[in-house]
Formats: C-alpha cells, sequence, structure tokens
C-alpha cells in the first residue's frame, strides 16, 4: 500500500539504502520525500525534517538564494545516522528477524543435523542368497512356430439351419472355409471377435487359418440359437 504526504495526499518517494545480513542483504527504508510540497519524514529514528516552505511568488529572489546556497529541495540532505538513544523501526525489525531464522534453519538442515544422515547410513541392506547346491538345469520350452498346412475344411451355412457341421476339430495352420448355401443373406460372427462381422449372400464364402489352439464359437446375426464351433487341437 503506498504512503501518502499528510499535507498534500500525493504518493511519497521513498529512499532505502543497502544492509548486508548474512549472505545477503536487505532494502532498508530512511526517509520519505513528497514531491509535490517536499515534506520530508526520517525513518531512521532520528525524527522528521521540516522541508523549507516555497513560496509561489517568491520568484527570482527564492532560486537564486537556493542556487547560492546550493541546494535543491528534490535532494535535500536527509540524516542517516542511527542513534544509539532510539530504537530502530519495527518495520526494519522484522525482517532482520525473518533473515536469521531462514538462515538458522538453512545452516541446520545443511551443517547441524548429521543425525538423519547416520540414521540412513545404518538401514540394513539386503544381501542376495545364492543357493550354490541347486545343479538343475532350467528347462527351456521352445515352442515351433506354427505354418498354414494348406488343408481346407468346408463348412456349410444356412440362415434356417445354421452350421453343417455344428462342431468341427482341426490342426493349427488349417483353413475353414464357410459357404453361404441357402437362399437369404446372413451374418457370420465371431464370438471371440477374432475378425469382424462378415456379410455373406447366397453362395458366398469366407474363410480364415486357425493359427492357435483354443476352442472358437460362432454364430449367425439375428439368430444367435444357431452356433457352431470350431476346436484347435494342440
Amino acid at each position: 500500500m503506498e504512503d501518502k504526504c499528510p499535507k498534500c495526499g500525493e504518493t511519497l518517494l521513498t529512499r532505502t539504502i543497502k544492509k548486508k545480513i548474512g549472505l545477503g542483504s536487505i532494502d532498508y527504508p530512511i526517509a520519505q520525500t513528497c514531491p509535490k510540497c517536499n515534506w520530508n519524514k526520517d525513518l531512521t529514528g532520528a525524527g522528521d525534517i521540516k522541508s523549507k516552505p516555497v513560496m509561489q511568488d517568491a520568484g527570482q529572489t527564492t532560486q537564486k538564494e537556493e542556487k547560492e546556497a546550493g541546494i535543491k529541495s528534490e535532494t535535500r540532505p536527509i540524516v542517516t545516522t542511527i542513534p544509539s538513544s532510539k530504537p530502530a523501526p519495527i518495520n526494519f525489525l522484522i525482517p532482520i528477524v525473518l533473515a536469521i531464522l531462514v538462515v538458522a534453519a538453512i545452516a541446520w538442515v545443511f551443517f547441524m543435523n548429521p543425525t538423519e544422515e547416520g540414521q540412513a547410513d545404518n538401514f540394513p541392506t539386503a544381501t542376495p542368497i545364492i543357493n550354490q547346491t541347486s545343479t538343475q538345469t532350467p528347462t527351456i520350452t521352445i515352442i515351433p512356430e506354427v505354418t498354414a498346412t494348406g488343408r481346407k475344411v468346408p463348412i456349410r451355412l444356412e440362415s434356417d439351419r445354421g452350421f453343417t457341421p455344428k462342431n468341427t476339430t482341426i490342426k493349427p495352420g488349417d483353413e475353414v472355409v464357410w459357404t453361404n448355401d441357402g437362399t437369404y443373406n446372413l451374418i457370420l460372427v465371431s464370438s471371440e471377435n477374432i475378425f469382424q462381422e462378415k456379410s455373406m449372400s447366397n453362395g458366398k464364402r469366407e474363410n480364415y487359418v486357425f493359427m492357435k489352439s483354443g476352442t472358437y464359437n460362432f454364430f449367425i446375426k439375428g439368430k444367435e440359437n444357431l452356433k457352431g464351433t470350431i476346436i484347435v487341437e494342440p
């Protein structure tokens, strides 16, 4: 919040000097001056210094006197000596106390608190135990890569009868060929989503090569009771 001049209400200009505190420094306010009416206030505790009134009708006589005396209203000398008989202002003591507390806290953390470091070093470290009595060699199972066998397994579909045959057993790499033998169009759906829905008109064929063993279920969309199963043996 800006301080206002008690005479004219203009915003005061604050002069400061730097004071070294520990490893750093702070700006210490020493005086406040009004740029409009030249009102001055000493913040060092030496008391307020009242400015010399300036008469607007003094004319050239006043300016001549100021030039001869070498004094300018904007640069009036301000007493910066802090008398020992008066206590320092509270606004000066607060930042000093805070700075001392911060420096003390930093010193405690980095230089004066070795307890935590010692406690951290005392944590037991896990020592790996190597069982040298075991002489067994781990067994590595090699799964042969499955390739297409070239064998085609036909399955007939009808919108009214479903799958013929309903259950089919094949080997990995075998290819299943579905053919719509019915009059109406149908949609073949995989329960395991191994492929997207396949729309099949009369006489249309769809095929898929099964590379992994397992059980796969299929049905005709809209007629979920018409199901078929393909078992891929290992």
